[in-house]
């Protein structure tokens, strides 16, 4: 049983390190409510932070034209993208290495919410 608890330890935890969330709906242990409440939480936390680069990438495809603007607004936007999600990344290892369900900033509303609706259907 102490195997099995830290199987979903690690599962959680690596769960917010970009795609990796994946291996945690295809685990044996996929039905633990620690494991699946943190494999949402790190998938939406993955895919926010996905779409923050994309939005970085068209702005910076956008003010082109302008190279001094472009350079400061998208290295300032990137910088900030990249401290969000290591911060985000932390908080969610933290709490999962440590068996707790805390939501994350920002993220955590979006994933309950996601999860309750993929888990009525």
């Amino acid at each position: 049983m102490e195997e099995n608890n830290g199987n979903i330890r690690f599962l959680s935890a690596i769960s917010y390190i970009g795609i990796l969330f994946v291996i945690g709906h295809f685990a044996v242990e996929k039905d633990n409510p620690d494991l699946r409440f943190h494999t949402f939480q790190g998938g939406v936390l993955f895919a926010l932070i996905s779409v923050a680069y994309f939005c970085d990438f068209l702005i910076y495809v956008v003010l082109n034209f302008v190279p001094e603007i472009d350079m400061i607004i998208t290295l300032l936007l990137t910088v900030g993208i990249s401290v969000s999600y290591l911060m985000l990344m932390a908080m969610g290892m933290y709490h999962a290495l440590r068996f707790e369900q805390k939501l994350l900033p920002f993220i955590g509303s979006a994933a309950v919410t996601l999860r309750t609706k993929m888990d009525h259907r």
